[in-house]
């Protein structure tokens, strides 16, 4: 049971949207389907650049659910793909000293298996030859869900809930802190906050989808 299951989660036999037999994750319907959504933006919030593939919405919204919460990693694979395809975002993301994850609480982490921002942000790393930086930003609040909670509630939700560890290791670099959605920003918020201790030069936000 244990091997189908991982089989299936890494070797999928139908398309993740359409449901229809398909030899790879995504068939060319769907797959044309999402990837007219992606926009690929950069744009100025506050202090700090955010790159967003497209918008939470739509078949973008769907598989990135599915890709967080319904066991499919290999989907991962889509998302740095659909990234590396953009020359734009190619050379901004080449930048940067080292790319950081939003940080899973390990007991959430044990639930679902993986934490989603760390797959990507790993395999982003090694595509752009980029280091990637584990170990620095730690989740030590076990908080409830973002997405459970209404705006005013969010940011009390996160505060106090990342720590920054070797600080020393960021000092004067260029830091991308990568998460799959950003929502209201608070989450991103609480992470750059803390990394800002660690006196890096410069931290920007990549993320795959932005809520409008």
């Amino acid at each position: 049971m244990m091997i189908n299951k991982i089989l299936e989660i890494f070797f999928p036999k139908t398309c993740t949207i359409c449901g229809k037999m398909y030899k790879n994750w995504i068939c060319p319907k769907c797959y044309l389907k999402i990837e007219s959504e992606l926009k690929y933006c950069i744009i100025k919030e506050k202090d700090f650049h955010i790159m967003f593939l497209g918008f939470y919405e739509n078949n973008l919204r769907s598989l990135l659910l599915r890709f967080k919460f319904n066991e499919k990693a290999y989907l991962s694979n889509f998302f740095i793909e659909a990234i590396k395809k953009n020359d734009n975002f190619i050379n901004c993301i080449m930048k940067y000293d080292y790319i950081i994850p939003v940080p899973m609480h390990k007991n959430n982490k044990k639930i679902r298996g993986y934490n989603q921002t760390e797959i990507l942000a790993k395999k982003l790393a090694e595509e752009c030859k980029i280091k990637y930086l584990e170990n620095v930003l730690v989740k030590i609040r076990q908080n409830k869900r973002q997405s459970t909670l209404d705006r005013n509630q969010r940011g009390e939700n996160v505060k106090d809930a990342y720590k920054l560890i070797n600080s020393e290791s960021i000092k004067d670099k260029k830091i991308l802190l990568m998460d799959d959605i950003y929502t209201t920003g608070n989450t991103v918020e609480a992470c750059k906050n803390e990394l800002k201790k660690g006196q890096a030069q410069e931290i920007d936000i990549l993320v795959i989808a932005k809520k409008k």
